[in-house]
């Protein structure tokens, strides 16, 4: 009886370790989609510096201005874009005829568009963090996120790309050596259950 009563225990104990994994995977891939979306906010902006600087580029008899690249790093493309807004707005200020140009005009308003796409877009990957952690700081969930090496999300910084890049939520070798470890108890359990069907026959 007491070895059927454990054999139960362990089997909802590893249905609860499960299900609070899946939960905690799920917050974890929200938290990746909500960075990989601060990125393609950051792309647009690109996007949008790039079409002005070749209609600038083709059109205008000003300084050739560079085009941008498409990268990983938001930060490179928030420097690079902040700077190409810079030299763009002092270019127009140089010639009137550029800044009076209805292409301007609506250049400039796209990216004060995308401004507030990146902040709201930084705002969901913050909640998405907020929400993260929040789970793994509760009693029973800081047990599993210990046991299978969830550690705590950071939230949005544009001088710390790094730390945002490389979180990935579980530890791979938690959650190994804990499967081995419960499939090595269940078999145990078994086994003592088996025997002491044998031994009372």
């Amino acid at each position: 009886m007491l070895s059927t009563l454990i054999c139960l225990l362990i089997v909802f104990l590893f249905y609860f370790f499960i299900k609070q994994y899946n939960l905690l995977q799920k917050l974890t891939v929200e938290i990746k989609a909500a960075r990989a979306n601060v990125i393609v906010a950051y792309e647009k902006k690109v996007a949008i510096v790039n079409q002005f600087t070749g209609l600038v580029n083709e059109y205008g008899d000003y300084e050739k201005l560079i085009q941008l690249n498409v990268s990983d790093n938001f930060i490179d493309m928030a420097r690079e874009t902040s700077k190409a807004v810079q030299n763009i707005t002092a270019l127009a200020n140089q010639f009137p005829d550029l800044k009076a140009n209805t292409q301007y005009g609506k250049f400039l308003e796209a990216i004060s568009e995308n401004e507030v796409f990146i902040s709201n877009k930084r705002e969901t990957y913050n909640f998405q963090v907020k929400e993260y952690n929040s789970a793994i700081a509760q009693i029973p969930m800081v047990f599993v996120a210990s046991l299978l090496g969830f550690k705590q999300a950071p939230f949005f910084d544009s001088n710390n790309e790094a730390a945002l890049a490389e979180f990935s939520g579980a530890d791979p070798e938690a959650i190994k050596d804990l499967a081995i470890k419960g499939t090595d108890k269940l078999k145990d359990t078994t086994n003592k259950i088996r025997e002491s069907f044998e031994k009372r026959e």
